[in-house]
C-alpha cells in the first residue's frame, strides 16, 4: 500500500464523523511516518509504507473514530511555535491561551527579565511561552496533578529550560509563599458542573475532568482565591493574566478592583464572551465591600 491508497482508504472511515477528516488522517500518516509536515506526503504519493507503518496508521485511524483528539493520538500540539508533549492526562493547549499571551507580551514587550508564577500548569505550555518571550525570565510554576508536574517538566527538559524554572506539585488551597512576582498567570478550572456535561466526547473522555470544571455555582472560585489570597505576592505594577470562562467577566472585574487592580486589557470571542483578560496591581490595599 502507498501513500494514496493509504489515504484514500483513511478518508472513507472518517468522512461522515469530521469535517476536517482529510486533514485529519494526513496529519496521522505524517507523523506515522515521521515527516515535517503532511505537505510531505503529497510529494510523495508512490512511497510504499511498511507493514508496521499500515498498522500504526490505521491503529490511529481508529483511535479517532473513537473522538480522540488529534493531539492525544500523536501526544503533541503546536503552542506558539512550540511542539508541546500533551502525553500525560493534560488538559490541550488551545487557541485561546495563546491569546492570553499575546495580551501579556504587547504589555510587557520591553521587559527581557520578569519573575512569574504560572497556576496550574497542566502540559507547561505557558510556562514555556513566556520562557521564549522574556528571554531572561525565570519562574515557578505548580498543579495539584502530578501528571500535570511531570509533563511540564519534559517539556522544559526538551526545549533545555529546567534550569530557569521551579516545577513542583502543590495545591493552590494550601500553596504559600513569600516571594514577589512580576507576572501570574493562570487557565484554571473555570466550567460548572452543568456545563461540563454538555461537552462533546473529544473532551469528556480524553482530557482531565480536574482541569476542566470548578464548581456548580459561578466557576470563579479559583480565580477568587487567586486574587485575594496571592495579591501580596505580586509586586506593585505587576499583572495578573487569566483565562475565563463565559459570563465570569463582570464578576471578576469587580473582585480585581476591589484587591488593588485594573483591567488593562481584554479579549472577547465572536460570540461576545470575554475569554482573556491581563490586569495590572495598582493598589497594595483591599477595598471595603
Amino acid at each position: 500500500m502507498n501513500i494514496q491508497q493509504a489515504l484514500k482508504n483513511s478518508y472513507s472511515l472518517l468522512n461522515g464523523r469530521f469535517q476536517t477528516y482529510k486533514l485529519d488522517c494526513e496529519i496521522l500518516l505524517a507523523d506515522t511516518l515521521k515527516m515535517k509536515n503532511r505537505l510531505d506526503l503529497f510529494l510523495n504519493l508512490e512511497k510504499h509504507l511498511t507493514k508496521n507503518e499500515i498498522n500504526t496508521f490505521f491503529y490511529y485511524v481508529r483511535e479517532r473514530q473513537r473522538f480522540k483528539p488529534i493531539s492525544k493520538i500523536i501526544t503533541k500540539k503546536e503552542f506558539w511555535s512550540l511542539d508541546i508533549d500533551v502525553s500525560k492526562n493534560v488538559l490541550i493547549p488551545r487557541p485561546e491561551t495563546e491569546v492570553l499571551l499575546h495580551l501579556v507580551s504587547k504589555v510587557l514587550k520591553n521587559r527581557l527579565n520578569i519573575k512569574f508564577l504560572d497556576i496550574g500548569c497542566g502540559s507547561g505550555c505557558l510556562t514555556l511561552a513566556l520562557l521564549k518571550i522574556f528571554f531572561n525570565s525565570k519562574g515557578e510554576a505548580f498543579d495539584i496533578s502530578k501528571e500535570s508536574v511531570l509533563n511540564t517538566k519534559l517539556n522544559l527538559k526538551k526545549y533545555n529550560k529546567s534550569e530557569r524554572v521551579k516545577v513542583f506539585h502543590r495545591d493552590l488551597f494550601k500553596f504559600k509563599t513569600h516571594r514577589k512576582y512580576d507576572l501570574i498567570i493562570s487557565n484554571p478550572p473555570y466550567l460548572k458542573h452543568s456545563e461540563y456535561i454538555n461537552l462533546c466526547p473529544s473532551i469528556k473522555n480524553y482530557e482531565p475532568k480536574s482541569a476542566l470544571v470548578s464548581d456548580n455555582k459561578d466557576g470563579i472560585k479559583f480565580y477568587n482565591h487567586i486574587i485575594k489570597n496571592l495579591k501580596e505576592n505580586l509586586k506593585l505594577n505587576g499583572y495578573i493574566a487569566f483565562e475565563i470562562g463565559d459570563s465570569q467577566f463582570m464578576k471578576l472585574q469587580k473582585l480585581l478592583i476591589q484587591n488593588g487592580f485594573v483591567v488593562i486589557s481584554k479579549f472577547k470571542l465572536i460570540n461576545d464572551q470575554i475569554r482573556c483578560l491581563l490586569a495590572k496591581k495598582t493598589k497594595n490595599y483591599t477595598l471595603q465591600q
